[in-house]
């Protein structure tokens, strides 16, 4: 399968499409609002608040693979096409820009640094929803940890 075919693949499950390949029905989109993005980042700092230390270079890696996602989604009108339109990219973008800024704090507080990807990440999943063992046991995150959220 072609790279770009997996990554369809995965923005389909990530807006919702089902597994039989059927569209979702179009929902109006309306653009993301300053408002709405601070809510957004204000319940994504809670949850990296309450990530371990291991879980963060997980999440920056996760963000990492999500941007690429959105940036090469940004330039195909068929990938934009599947997460919503143009204009709902670009919201995302944004949006994970935003995140990546406090993760990036988050790992600052802590004196931490991103480190280097050393295991594999569950495309469906940040840090706090991660639920495979053996990807949890990979990052160094005991299956103990309590997930936020």
């Amino acid at each position: 399968m072609s790279y770009l075919r997996v990554i369809m693949n995965r923005l389909r499950e990530r807006s919702g499409a089902s597994q039989s390949g059927h569209e979702p029905p179009a929902m109006p989109y309306s653009p993301l609002s300053e408002r709405v993005l601070e809510k957004h980042l204000q319940t994504y700092r809670e949850h990296l608040q309450a990530c371990s230390d291991a879980m963060l270079p997980y999440e920056w890696a996760w963000l990492e693979d999500h941007l690429a996602t959105l940036q090469l989604s940004s330039g195909q009108g068929a990938m934009q096409k599947v997460l919503g339109g143009p204009q709902r990219v670009a919201d995302l973008l944004r949006e994970t820009q935003c995140f990546q800024a406090e993760v990036r704090g988050e790992l600052s507080r802590r004196g931490l640094g991103p480190g280097i990807r050393t295991a594999p990440l569950a495309a469906q999943e940040h840090a706090w929803e991660l639920s495979n063992p053996a990807i949890r046991q990979e990052w160094g995150i005991d299956q103990a940890e309590s997930l936020p959220g």
